[in-house]
């Protein structure tokens, strides 16, 4: 998605909806169409991103014997790719802060697949997790480190490190080590190389993802 694109290459200030049009070959009114404004195309772009993440750690599956091992390396892996993209990240935080109605369903989408990927982590220890409370804290964790990181108050890497701290401070009884890396797949059709750019699915046209990200 062109949206993303720019957002990658230049930050929050480098996406216009007019851009935007130009990039992807689409009419800016039929952007609109589907779009109210920039803050929601990121967010959508942001929504699909989640979604896809939760997928590709089901399909690889936990790693880790306890509860805290398992969602302590599904963060990890979660926040992996978004390190290596500061200006993109700094992009989606910025829209994350604006209130608009209309950008409410991609927030719930994104935090229910952020959430989903901690319920899955935990998996059969939910007897004895407050998983509820786990995704919470871990949401506003994960909000609050990544806006410490694109404001240039903290390194990069620091967002997996304090999801980790999170994680030992939540489940303290669990002893919490490092297991294999996980390597989630790269999508196909991924701009930034790692947004899904199929758009359409949203918008209801193709030209949306016109020019993806090499």
């Amino acid at each position: 998605m062109a949206a993303m694109r720019l957002a990658a290459l230049g930050g929050y200030d480098a996406v216009q909806m007019r851009d935007i049009a130009a990039d992807s070959g689409v009419a800016l009114g039929t952007i609109y169409r589907y779009f109210g404004s920039k803050d929601e195309l990121l967010l959508a772009g942001f929504a699909r991103w989640t979604r896809f993440t939760r997928d590709q750690l089901r399909a690889h599956g936990p790693v880790g014997e306890t509860a805290a091992q398992r969602v302590a390396n599904a963060m990890a892996a979660a926040v992996k790719k978004s390190d290596e993209q500061p200006l993109l990240m700094e992009a989606l935080t910025t829209a994350l802060a604006n209130h608009e109605p209309d950008n409410l369903h991609h927030k719930v989408a994104i935090n229910e697949s952020f959430s989903g990927i901690i319920a899955d982590a935990v998996g059969d220890d939910a007897a004895e997790v407050d998983v509820n409370g786990v995704e919470r804290v871990l949401s506003h964790v994960w909000l609050s480190a990544s806006i410490r990181w694109v404001s240039g108050e903290a390194p990069a890497g620091s967002v997996g490190e304090e999801l980790r701290h999170a994680v030992s401070m939540l489940l303290p009884e669990q002893e919490l080590t490092p297991g294999q890396p996980i390597e989630l797949a790269e999508s196909a059709d991924q701009d930034s190389g790692w947004v899904s750019s199929s758009m359409h699915a949203d918008a209801g046209t193709a030209g949306l993802n016109k020019n993806p990200i090499a």
